[in-house]
């Protein structure tokens, strides 16, 4: 186990581990040296007895921006699937202990977090989010599903509608939107994330009460209940002339329609087995995810032009 983390800054104050991801030239991406040493310096604060909590954070202007797209383009070049399958399994491993965890786990998102950002802060216990954080899983508009976990805590999370509604679209929402769907608990100002985790965790303050959904978060949750993926690229799903439900139905059309089956299938199988057993299933897919077009479509084209999916 190494005793220094060269990706992340690590501190223990006043009983509280403090565990940031220090790559902020990459926007704190995961990668397999991140996944590794986090889970390692985690292990460690579980283990010592003077550590009652542990707050995960990211230096810099994320939180964590999602996995690295290089290490999946240089993996994918290579002709290597098995390599993103590993990654993806030790990021599975970390985030189940994270989730199991006997001491409270808290999340701090004070900028970007994406991907498989969003999804190691669903992993914990609670999620603290100040402005201008934004969070949001936008995989199925790169060609993928969310791999971390996403298919299945999200629902946990936020029930099945809403979650399909994020996985499906891409949605990102801001700080005050993730407080008012219920996948963040606490909204906050940046200056006071680490002493309402603080209190969080050494004096047991509870989370803010849930805000009630507003009737286009409902409408939004009863539409993507309603229907199927197959229905929504087909367009057999009435949106009622809403603009919200236009709006959504017009973003989940551009994104992959093969990573979105898969992403709908890892949804509604997920509810029916145990966590480990869901889990699974999302590991099982990667290879078939991986070997679509799209997804090499999807990550290639990130941040240079719009991906051109063809259900391949």
């Amino acid at each position: 186990m190494p005793t220094t983390f060269p990706m992340l800054e690590v501190q223990t104050v006043d009983a509280i581990a403090q565990l940031s991801i220090n790559r902020p030239q990459a926007m704190n991406a995961l990668n397999p040296a991140v996944v590794f040493q986090l889970h390692a310096a985690f292990r460690q604060a579980v283990a010592d007895e003077k550590v009652r909590g542990i707050v995960i954070g990211g230096i810099g202007k994320a939180f964590v921006a999602g996995a690295d797209v290089g290490f999946f383009l240089r993996s994918l070049a290579a002709g290597d699937v098995d390599r993103i399958v590993r990654f993806t399994a030790a990021g599975h491993a970390l985030l189940d202990e994270i989730d199991c965890a006997a001491k409270p786990v808290i999340a701090c998102v004070h900028g970007l977090a994406l991907g498989g950002g969003l999804e190691l802060a669903l992993a914990c216990d609670r999620i603290l989010v100040a402005p201008p954080a934004t969070l949001g899983l936008p995989e199925t508009s790169l060609g993928l599903y969310p791999g971390l976990g996403g298919t299945q805590r999200m629902p946990c999370k936020i029930g099945v509608g809403l979650a399909k509604w994020l996985i499906y679209t891409g949605k990102i929402l801001s700080a005050t939107e993730a407080q008012s769907c219920g996948l963040a608990n606490d909204l906050v100002p940046a200056t006071d994330l680490q002493d309402v985790a603080r209190e969080a965790i050494l004096g047991g303050q509870p989370s803010q009460p849930r805000p009630g959904r507003s009737a286009e978060l409902l409408s939004l949750e009863a539409f993507f209940q309603s229907y199927s993926v197959a229905d929504l690229l087909a367009e057999r799903a009435d949106t009622q002339g809403k603009p919200r439900l236009i709006g959504a139905l017009r973003r989940v059309r551009a994104n992959a329609p093969i990573a979105l089956g898969l992403a709908e299938w890892l949804i509604d199988e997920g509810v029916k087995r145990s966590p480990a057993e869901a889990m699974q299933l999302v590991l099982d897919r990667l290879p078939e995810l991986f070997a679509t077009r799209d997804a090499y479509e999807g990550l290639s084209a990130l941040g240079k032009r719009q991906p051109v999916f063809r259900g391949c």
